[in-house]
């Protein structure tokens, strides 16, 4: 049976250290993982309160009592072209 060969440390020749670059790799993903969560946090809180703010102003806007005859009203129903040249001369 053969001796087991001598293990050559290279070590030396890493003057870095793998583990310093290994480590220095982990806290750079962690950092991203960490900067990425906190853009995510704050867009959805950007998102709700934008939400909550059109609602609100969706519920404050004044309720009409009378349907007025505007220029989606020519869009949306069968009105006829002369009917579109009075469309905001009574108001």
């Amino acid at each position: 049976m053969e001796p087991e060969p001598e293990r050559i440390d290279l070590s030396s020749l890493d003057p870095g250290g793998w583990d310093a670059k290994a480590a220095a790799v982990v806290a750079r993903g962690l950092e991203r993982r960490r900067l990425r969560r906190a853009i995510v946090r704050r867009g959805v809180v950007a998102v709700v309160v934008a939400a909550a703010a059109g609602i609100a102003v969706w519920w404050s806007a004044p309720r009409r009592e009378e349907p007025r005859s505007d220029i989606l009203d020519w869009a949306v129903r069968d009105v006829q072209p002369s009917d579109v040249l009075g469309i905001g001369a009574g108001q």
